[in-house]
């Protein structure tokens, strides 16, 4: 009987230990990458924009944080790509020797270099494949599409592959609409790169409340303020391992090694070695709205095509407003535009910047708003449109738009807000009366935010 309960017993402890075993959270590694330099062969594209680029480039996986980088200077072209992919994954697969060197197009390796990424390192692979500069109405139009291939050498497989596409428009120069689709590659490839699962950061709980957690990783592996991370419960179910997410954390300050989150809704799993799972986006906040404005006084437009006095109390609006999330918490920047429905004042055309404060109490939170604004109308704007040769805008208006309101997160990627707010547009040619007067209102504002 004795013998009997003593294996029992040991089974059970074993079962225990493979149970915990099981729930340990995962943790990420930093990864060693070499980054090639981007390949445009076949492509006429100034030089003098393609200056910055490599380091830009490389600068995407130094800022990261979460990868040792090794620069290269050698360029693929778009069908060097997968010759140097078969070449990797034929000697894995054969177990042959590499050749002392191989050339693909204008690119030599050496056999040291061969060596060094075959032994260890993720290759990063970025090229132009398509590239475009029309000029159909007043504008230049740069259009660049820039593929990244991912390769794990170490193990012969593609990891994935990244397509990204970037515009650029410029009344002035063919370079500087270039220039503005090579500048916006970054921000793009940042976020392909984290949607990699392979680098997808995983971490864990070091200590949490209802309102707040610490978790592993700072400094040292790229954490930036406003980044999001869900906690995933786990459970075993038939042999398999059944992930679902039961939380989600906003980073609110970044240590060297321990960053503290703000807990936005979570269940019962987050506690002390919990597992995290980084949500990769590429860091704005979407936010359309409606807006209804009572004038503060009854102003006297002009009907579109007439000079007629037409009088209005108030008006309907749209607007999009983005506000920038990673890099920033509780204080961020925002720009957004605005169209007031309002034809005897030539249909109002708003754009503004300014900063948002957020208080945050789980899935509420309390913001407000303060941005100065430009304005014109959409009379303005085609004129602008197809007589301009400058990139600057112009304007008719200037002035300051405040809000204040609050928002609900119904699910880890959209929330819904409503606010009060107040805009008033000073016209720079002093009229009293038709679409150049001054005007402002009051009114309240509804939409639906979307984390992108």
């Amino acid at each position: 009987m004795g013998q009997k309960r003593f294996i029992a017993m040991l089974l059970a402890s074993l079962l225990c230990t493979m149970s915990v075993t099981a729930q340990q959270a995962e943790i990420s590694k930093k990864q060693d990458v070499a980054v090639f330099a981007l390949g445009y062969y076949g492509y006429n594209i100034p030089l003098e924009v393609l200056a910055n680029v490599d380091a830009e480039i490389q600068g995407v996986f130094v800022n990261l944080g979460r990868f040792n980088v090794l620069g290269q200077t050698e360029r693929f072209s778009s069908k060097d790509v997968q010759e140097f992919i078969n070449l990797i994954q034929t000697a894995k697969q054969n177990n042959t020797p590499l050749p002392d060197e191989v050339k693909f197009g204008d690119v030599q390796l050496t056999e040291g270099l061969l060596k060094k990424l075959y032994g260890a390192f993720v290759v990063v692979i970025p090229t132009i494949v398509d590239f475009k500069v029309e000029k159909p109405n007043n504008e230049y139009q740069a259009r660049i599409k820039t593929s990244v291939a991912f390769l794990n050498v170490a193990e012969g497989t593609t990891i994935g592959m990244a397509n990204i596409e970037t515009t650029g428009t410029s009344r002035e120069t063919q370079t500087k609409a270039v220039a503005e689709a090579i500048n916006a590659i970054p921000v793009q490839l940042t976020y392909e790169v984290r949607k990699i699962p392979a680098f997808t950061l995983r971490t864990q709980v070091l200590q949490a409340d209802a309102f707040e957690a610490k978790m592993q990783f700072g400094t040292d592996m790229g954490v930036v303020v406003g980044d999001e991370y869900v906690v995933v419960k786990r459970s075993t179910i038939g042999g398999l391992v059944d992930e679902r997410e039961d939380g989600l954390l906003v980073i609110k300050d970044v240590g060297p090694q321990v960053s503290t989150a703000a807990v936005r809704y979570a269940g019962p799993t987050l506690k002390e070695g919990a597992q995290l799972r980084e949500v990769p986006r590429l860091g704005f906040d979407a936010e359309p709205y409606l807006y209804y404005m009572n004038y503060f006084g009854t102003v006297y437009g002009w009907d579109l095509g007439t000079q007629n006095l037409t009088p209005t109390n108030g008006v309907l609006a749209a607007g999009l407003k983005v506000a920038v999330s990673r890099g920033f918490y509780d204080v961020r920047p925002v720009v957004g535009i605005q169209l007031n429905f309002d034809p005897a004042l030539w249909l109002p055309v708003i754009a503004y910047a300014g900063v948002e404060y957020n208080l945050y109490l789980r899935r509420l939170a309390l913001t407000g708003t303060a941005a100065l604004a430009g304005a014109s109308n959409a009379i303005v704007r085609i004129l602008e449109e197809n007589l301009s040769e400058s990139d600057d805008p112009w304007f008719t208006h200037y002035g300051i738009k405040l809000n204040a309101g609050a928002s609900y997160l119904i699910s880890r990627d959209m929330r819904i807000f409503a606010n009060v707010g107040l805009d008033y547009l000073f016209g720079i040619l002093g009229a009293s009366y038709g679409p150049f007067q001054s005007y402002g209102g009051y009114g309240i504002a509804a939409g639906v935010a979307f984390k992108l």
